[in-house]
């Protein structure tokens, strides 16, 4: 697996070779920032905003978000493995905007949310992600743009649109003051 765009395009991500993670398709990758990128209804520049990959596995995403350009890029995951290997990744790079953490993301997410403006939700598919939602959309600061990745359904009064691929869907909201 390889960085799509950016500054490090062509770079392999490394990856632990026994996780259980499933790193999100080059497809769904590329989509997901031509969307940021060039939607208008989302209104957001990367270039201008803190990217949270709160639940990073082998970091493919928000490597591709730092890649980009993104303004800063926190890296989450519960799993210390793969926060040591994204971070032997990015010493060789000249990037210095981003932040590791080893946070599990329902006891201490407040940490990691509280100065993102894109938050990327891909849970582990055996977690509900409605109800993780619920647990953590009050923590998520207002005007945030948040994309979850996943194969459940998904509602919420907030959703703007969402991506549909064979298995997978990628859905788009914003937080606003209303619960």
């Amino acid at each position: 697996m390889k960085i799509i765009s950016g500054k490090i395009k062509g770079q392999s991500i490394l990856i632990h070779k026994n996780s259980k993670f499933r790193p999100t398709l080059s497809r769904i990758r590329e989509d997901l920032f031509n969307i940021i990128n060039h939607n208008k209804i989302l209104n957001i520049k990367l270039e201008e905003s803190i990217f949270c990959d709160l639940f990073c596995g082998s970091g493919s995403i928000g490597l591709e978000a730092i890649s980009r350009g993104a303004k800063k890029v926190i890296f989450n995951d519960i799993d210390t493995v793969n926060i040591q290997i994204i971070r032997k990744f990015l010493v060789n790079t000249e990037f210095k905007n981003y932040l590791l953490k080893n946070e599990d993301a329902y006891i201490k997410s407040e940490l990691v949310l509280e100065n993102s403006d894109i938050i990327y939700i891909d849970p582990p598919y055996k977690d509900k992600v409605n109800l993780f939602m619920h647990n953590i959309y009050k923590k998520i600061p207002i005007n945030c743009l948040i994309i979850i990745e996943t194969d459940q359904k998904f509602e919420h009064q907030n959703l703007i649109f969402q991506k549909k691929y064979k298995s997978k869907n990628l859905f788009f909201l914003k937080k606003t003051n209303e619960i």
